[in-house]
């Protein structure tokens, strides 16, 4: 029988020869080279991964390499995300009213239901996979041509895919990085965080971390300049199955981001 280690470490081989930490597919192993490398992981996990399968723990104070690494602006990890920043910049318009950053639950959220954010044309520059250091390398590298535009408004949802892979404490050093790059960028426009959703089953995914930095984003609101938006309530009350999900309780289903839609306008025009 295999060790809580090992299995562990079985599940997390699944998922990363099968999606990412959003979803994303990733290419499938050989089946023999699946079982090699789920053996090796089942020792790698105890030495050098205290990440596999759980989030590190909320109350983990950060290093400085720790600070460090959660605010390098980091290159994305495949070209594909390259090519969808370059889409994204090279459609904008100088009458955009309102601009999504994020990962893949921006990039998938309804063009119909998106156009309702703004009174004037809205920019989704959402890519998957992306890691908040990620939308920090998009920025840098696109200040010139992101500077052509002029949004009131700017949301934000991004973090998930920090969650399981940095301590909080880091998420949120890499939070105060990128709100401070989005208003050197548009002094004048109206940061609108909204805040890592629940998810996995019966919405436990790493739920002490994401509580952690959610409420610390909310303490924070007023010194990091921006408005939080709690849309949690798009969770089904925290049970699985939830309508607003999909299979892999982390992207949205139609009806999901119709809800996710309606928090954010409200939260918005509350501001």
């Amino acid at each position: 029988m295999l060790s809580d280690i090992g299995l562990t470490a079985l599940r997390w081989n699944r998922a990363m020869t099968s999606k990412t930490l959003d979803g994303e597919p990733r290419n499938a192993a050989s089946t023999t080279s699946t079982v090699y490398v789920a053996a090796t992981l089942s020792i790698v996990a105890a030495l050098c991964l205290p990440w596999a399968g759980r989030a590190q723990s909320s109350r983990a104070a950060c290093d400085k390499t720790d600070t460090q690494f959660a605010v390098t602006a980091a290159l994305p990890d495949n070209a594909d995300a390259l090519r969808k920043y370059e889409r994204n910049v090279s459609g904008l318009s100088g009458d955009v009213s309102t601009v999504l950053l994020g990962d893949s639950l921006v990039e998938a959220w309804p063009r119909e239901l998106a156009a309702s954010l703004g009174a004037g044309p809205v920019a989704n520059l959402g890519v998957g996979r992306d890691r908040i250091q990620n939308t920090l390398w998009f920025i840098e590298h696109e200040r010139e041509r992101l500077r052509t535009i002029k949004p009131r408004s700017i949301i934000v949802l991004v973090g998930t895919n920090n969650i399981y892979l940095d301590k909080p404490c880091g998420v949120m050093e890499s939070y105060k990085k990128l709100f401070g790059e989005i208003r050197s960028l548009w002094p004048n426009g109206k940061i609108f965080s909204i805040q890592i959703l629940p998810r996995g089953d019966q919405m436990k995914g790493a739920a002490e971390n994401i509580g952690s930095v959610n409420a610390e984003l909310s303490r924070r609101s007023r010194e990091l300049g921006i408005r939080t938006i709690d849309a949690s309530d798009i969770a089904c009350g925290r049970t699985t199955p939830c309508a607003n999900y999909k299979s892999d309780l982390l992207h949205l289903t139609p009806s999901g981001y119709e809800a996710l839609t309606r928090i954010a306008r409200e939260g918005m025009g509350s501001s």
